[in-house]
């Protein structure tokens, strides 16, 4: 099999990443957002009066106190958010890739992906930080200050203007660039392990596709979830600066640590898991087929 690869012109790759990054998006909000209203809550839920016991008594409860539609609050927020955040996401690795590669037309390292998974990483930042912390105020249980996403958006905005909409944006980088990093190296690694002699990557059956993508969203998490709580906690916490729990993201896992130990960064890491390896699997194979028909 020859290691040279076909080089596409700016604006086609760009066209595909942008369009298949949104399909993605959509595919995995739908598969994932159950879980991870259940991991928000698990994470910002009060130290002393736990409303929680596990990831399947906030199952129960979310279900039986709200119905099955309490699971999907702040949908509308991530399903606006997450088909631009995976537009960008996917349009800045492969205009990372293709910086990276240069005039070479040899086939990209696991090491150079990994670093254009940081850069995606780096970028994306920008458009998660807003969505993330929309779709976690309206997450908090028992919230009744807005009344969607344009409500939320708009008290916030208007409360700290620029400044509010990037509550906690901090510990969103220090999150998505390793986060990045590990994802998608991990994503392409596995692709391929799965080849045969003189395979092709766009040739691999849409399982081994299914497998590359869960196993790049477990690798996402395994190593960053700890940051991911600080994040939580940082956006779930008051608009109102006076009246916040945490200063930053130093005082927020200074204080989460000494209230709740080393466990204290690691709750809601259940659903958080489970959650990763459908939902990113069915990112990557909408990905890639969108990507495969627009071929």
């Amino acid at each position: 099999m020859s290691n040279e690869v076909k080089r596409e012109s700016f604006f086609a790759t760009a066209a595909k990443d942008i369009v298949a990054g949104s399909v993605g998006g959509v595919a995995q909000l739908v598969t994932g957002h159950p879980l991870d209203t259940i991991k928000v809550r698990l994470q910002t839920q009060p130290v002393g009066a736990p409303l929680y016991s596990g990831t399947m008594d906030c199952l129960k409860k979310t279900i039986a106190q709200e119905g099955f539609g309490g699971l999907y609050k702040g949908v509308t927020s991530p399903l606006v958010g997450l088909c631009l955040m995976n537009a960008v996401m996917f349009f800045s690795y492969g205009q990372a890739k293709k910086a990276i590669q240069g005039d070479s037309k040899e086939e990209l390292s696991v090491e150079q992906l990994a670093k254009a998974g940081a850069i995606a990483g780096l970028t994306i930042a920008f458009v998660e930080s807003p969505v993330d912390l929309f779709k976690s105020q309206l997450q908090v249980p028992g919230q009744t200050q807005f009344n969607g996403l344009a409500d939320v958006a708009k008290k916030i905005y208007q409360s700290r203007g620029i400044r509010g909409v990037y509550q906690g944006f901090s510990s969103t980088l220090v999150r998505n660039v390793p986060a990045n990093c590990c994802y998608f190296a991990s994503y392409e690694l596995a692709r391929r392990a799965f080849l045969e002699p003189g395979q092709l990557l766009e040739d691999l059956p849409t399982w081994k596709v299914l497998v590359s993508g869960g196993i790049g969203g477990m690798s996402y998490w395994t190593l960053t979830f700890p940051i991911d709580v600080i994040k939580s906690s940082l956006q779930t916490d008051s608009i109102v600066p006076s009246q916040r729990r945490f200063q930053g993201l130093i005082d927020c896992a200074s204080k989460i640590y000494k209230q709740q130990g080393i466990a204290g960064f690691y709750k809601g890491f259940t659903p958080c898991f489970i959650r990763s390896f459908p939902a990113n699997a069915a990112c990557f194979v909408a990905f890639e087929k969108a990507r495969e028909l627009m071929s």
